[in-house]
């Protein structure tokens, strides 16, 4: 009789070490699936940040706003307010 209890008892605790391996995991992967998508949102509102400075330096390019001046007011690189007037 207690060999059947020791073998259910450590029955348990490998079942026990598995449940608590599986939700550390669950744990994990939710982890770093919410710094995914907090990457994927700065990553994009970055990226139509910069868009809306490009507009906005072609805009005053038109006006014929000095390259210096645009790129105090976006924030652009001249370089890139350059290649704008190029193109």
């Amino acid at each position: 009789m207690e060999k059947v209890f020791s073998k259910d008892k450590e029955e348990m605790l490998r079942y026990e070490a598995a449940e608590r391996y599986e939700m550390d995991y669950v744990s994990h992967m939710s982890t770093a699936e919410l710094k995914g998508e907090e990457r994927g949102i700065k990553k994009g509102l970055e990226k139509g940040r910069k868009a809306q400075a490009l507009e906005t330096a072609k805009t005053l390019l038109k006006m014929n706003l000095s390259v210096d001046k645009i790129a105090e007011a976006t924030g652009l690189k001249t370089e890139e307010i350059l290649q704008l007037n190029i193109s």
